[in-house]
């Protein structure tokens, strides 16, 4: 037995007890199968009259963001969650939590936190309700440092010296 904690304990000081800062997006692994490219449908920006009708959802950051063309993987649609499929692994919508009415959301890697959401190709996202919110499918669209952010909005509140637009999100159906 002291051996074999010996070994463990060796072990753990050769692989490291430290993990570094995971990059953006952490890369997937998996069997060849799973890194076999999924297609689907585009979320996108559905606001007519608005610079940003019709930009697609993005996958490439942790701040989810509208970009003229955006990620068309597969999208999964699963236990009230909406996950970006990537080589085996899913990146999950989240919303996060602010004192005010915009909703931060996030790309979390494996790791599905909202399970409110309501989306299926061609219909708009809907964010169920919860203890600080009611139901919504409504979002803002925030042009912060050059890029095109988007939160859950459930009231009125916008950033300060930012210009945002109110749209609404909606799965293609091609």
């Amino acid at each position: 037995m002291k051996h074999l904690l010996t070994l463990v304990a060796t072990l753990s000081i050769a692989i490291g007890l430290h993990a570094a800062p995971a990059p953006w997006p952490p890369t997937p692994t998996g069997t060849p199968f799973c890194k076999m490219a999924r297609i689907g449908p585009p979320i996108v920006a559905d606001s007519p009259s608005t610079p940003i009708h019709g930009f697609q959802l993005s996958v490439d950051t942790a701040t989810p963001t509208l970009v003229k063309k955006g990620f068309t993987g597969g999208y999964d649609f699963i236990s009230g969650g909406i996950g970006a499929w990537r080589g085996c692994h899913d990146y999950w919508l989240n919303i996060g939590t602010s004192p005010y009415s915009y909703k931060p959301l996030t790309w979390d890697f494996d790791n599905q936190l909202t399970t409110t959401w309501t989306a299926d190709v061609g219909t708009l996202i809907h964010a169920g309700a919860t203890a600080d919110y009611l139901a919504t499918a409504t979002f803002l669209t925030c042009n912060q440092g050059g890029s095109w952010v988007v939160y859950l909005q459930t009231g009125s509140d916008v950033p300060s010296s930012a210009t945002c637009y109110i749209s609404q999100l909606r799965v293609a159906t091609a």
